[in-house]
């Protein structure tokens, strides 16, 4: 179980697990019937794919079967909808995790408190319409760039803030500008009770992390399983 500040890091690229239905069996009822809702088989595949592999980690922190894992949402802290997804609690203490997918690739953060992840594939096309999103200090940074920084710049911020988001419960409903992300900017790295790094990342991909708290996260990057 990681603590203090430790951040464990799993990164999965969903072409390269297979399923069947033993795997499949350890999947809760609902999370069967969404991923039969899919029209096409490869999204079913990385739907199925994540959710197992989340469960499989979770079993590892806490002991617990993976089909016996109970997942629930947290309240959103400004609204009351149902937020973040959390283990409800167990006879062993449960860590905190965070889920994000984009493409084939997958990522889960584990940690002993609040903690949330954002990955994003690198658009195909002109993303500098998603500037409009961000908080205004950092749409006036990345508007003084030019390309392909630009691009570069507001993918940052959007994992950023979407991590900080995910953090603190609050989800991306609630919008992406209301405190800046902009690495090395005036707010520095403490942003909205949280503190956010980027991830190394595969090529073509863009990722970031937040922890609750003032203190910077230590990543520990963890293998596929």
């Amino acid at each position: 179980m990681p603590s203090g500040d430790l951040v464990d890091v799993w990164w999965f690229d969903t072409r390269a697990v297979t399923t069947g239905p033993v795997g499949l069996a350890d999947l809760s009822q609902g999370e069967r019937d969404r991923a039969e809702a899919f029209l096409f088989p490869a999204d079913r595949h990385r739907y199925q794919v994540t959710h197992l592999m989340l469960r499989r980690l979770l079993a590892g922190y806490t002991g617990t079967p993976p089909s016996m894992l109970r997942l629930a949402r947290e309240p959103c802290p400004h609204c009351g909808a149902p937020g973040k997804p959390v283990l409800e609690p167990g006879p062993r203490p449960v860590p905190s995790f965070s889920l994000t997918h984009s493409g084939d690739m997958v990522i889960i953060a584990v940690a002993g408190r609040p903690v949330g992840v954002d990955v994003e594939r690198d658009a195909a096309g002109c993303v500098c319409s998603l500037a409009q999103a961000l908080h205004p200090a950092d749409a006036a940074w990345v508007a003084g760039l030019g390309e392909p920084d630009r691009h570069d710049a507001i993918i940052t911020c959007w994992v950023r803030a979407e991590a900080v988001l995910k953090c603190t419960g609050q989800g991306i409903g609630h919008g992406l500008g209301g405190f800046p992300v902009r690495p090395g900017g005036a707010a520095g790295p403490a942003v909205n009770g949280c503190t956010v790094r980027q991830l190394p990342a595969p090529e073509g991909y863009s990722a970031a992390v937040a922890l609750a708290g003032a203190r910077r996260p230590v990543l520990r990057a963890r293998p596929a399983i």
